[in-house]
This record gives structure tokens, C-alpha cells and sequence, in this order.
């Protein structure tokens, strides 16, 4: 019984940040549209290598340090700037793609996807802020003992992740066939505008982290 709680409750926290829109959102759009399904496990692959090292920080005491705003608006600045630079590019080559699923313009290779799936939720400072709060609450609540209760948590919040993003796989390939050239490079310029628009909010709320008051006592 203890487990499944573990279990239940890590799977419904995990969903709470899974289902709200953000960059990695856009990316398993853009490339599920561009290769199929078989984007979905290289980006979930990335994200849950980078949620292993948070959880192991977490773990050992570190969540105190990750809600500092100093740190926040660091990443929120420099993730930003990446993520910006993720956006045009995907603005700039928006109107050359087309449906053809061996398009490399827009289609990222296996280890590119396990990469970008990381780097996205890295450059994403509510990433971390989500970890320090619901994800620090999550663990602090229920008080894991043993390495089978850490390891329970830590994949049934992985599983919330990959069972919403793979509900959203199949739906832009479901619908895939119905779309035409110009919508599909449509669809991947609205994701880069989307990217852009989060760069800019990350990049501003990052700075007022940094610049606030509050950052300078902590």
C-alpha cells in the first residue's frame, strides 16, 4: 500500500507540471510532427535523465539552495537566451518544410532529441521552481525510506510525463494526414513563436529575480 501511494501521488503531482504548456510542450509538437512517435521517447528520455539529477540534488538536501532567486533568475536569463535562439531558428525555417517525414530541417536525430529534451526543461527556470516546491513538497510528504520508495517516486512521475506526451504524439499524428504542407509549416512556426514568447517572459521575470531586492540577501 505504501508503495502505490508513492506511486499515486507522484503520478498526479508529475502531471500538474506535465500538462501545463512550455517549450518542451512545443518541441514534442514540432518533432512528433516532423518523425513521428518515435520523437516522443527521445524527448522523455532527456527530460527524465535531467529530472534524475535534479531528484539526486533534491535528495541530498539542495532544495533550499534551487529557490533562491539569484539562481532562478541566473537560469531564467541564460535559459532565455537559448530558448530564443531555438525559436527563431525554428521561425527561419518555418516556410521551407514540408510533411515528408525525412525532412532533416526540421527533424532532430535520436541523441539531439534525448539532448534537447533535456536542455529545454533546463533553460526553463519553472522547471526548477516546480521541483523546489511541488516536487520538494511531493518527497517531503510522503517521506520515502528506502531506495524502492525514491526509485517508486521517481517512475511514476516519469510515467505521468511520458503518458501525457505520448496522448499528445498521437494526436498530431492521428491527424497528421489531414494536414497540408502549408499548415504543417504553419504549425512549426506557431511552436517558434510560442518558444520566442517564453524566451521573452523567462528572460524577464529572470532578470527581475536577479535584480530584485530580495535577490541581494540571499
Amino acid at each position: 500500500m505504501r508503495f502505490l501511494r508513492i506511486a499515486a501521488v507522484a503520478f498526479i503531482t508529475g502531471l500538474s507540471g506535465a500538462m501545463m504548456p512550455g517549450p518542451l510542450l512545443a518541441l514534442v509538437i514540432g518533432q512528433t510532427a516532423a518523425q513521428g512517435f518515435v520523437a516522443v521517447p527521445g524527448l522523455m528520455l532527456g527530460h527524465a535523465l535531467l529530472e534524475l539529477i535534479t531528484v539526486g540534488f533534491i535528495i541530498a538536501g539542495l532544495q533550499v539552495v534551487l529557490q533562491r532567486r539569484a539562481v532562478r533568475g541566473a537560469i531564467g536569463l541564460g535559459g532565455g537566451a537559448a530558448l530564443a535562439w531555438m525559436g527563431v531558428d525554428m521561425i527561419r525555417q518555418a516556410s521551407g518544410l514540408a510533411l515528408d517525414l525525412s525532412a532533416s530541417q526540421a527533424a532532430f536525430g535520436w541523441w539531439k532529441l534525448v539532448i534537447a529534451g533535456a536542455a529545454v526543461c533546463a533553460a526553463n527556470p519553472y522547471f526548477i521552481g516546480w521541483w523546489a516546491t511541488i516536487g520538494a513538497g511531493g518527497l517531503a510528504h510522503l517521506a520515502p525510506e528506502t531506495p524502492g520508495e525514491y526509485l517508486t517516486f521517481y517512475l511514476a512521475h516519469e510515467l505521468s510525463d511520458f503518458a501525457w506526451y505520448s496522448v499528445v504524439g498521437l494526436v498530431i499524428i492521428s491527424s497528421k494526414l489531414l494536414l497540408q504542407p502549408a499548415v504543417y509549416s504553419i504549425l512549426v512556426l506557431a511552436c517558434g513563436v510560442i518558444i520566442v514568447a517564453l524566451a521573452a517572459w523567462f528572460i524577464y521575470t529572470g532578470s527581475r529575480f536577479v535584480f530584485s531586492k530580495h535577490s541581494a540577501s540571499e
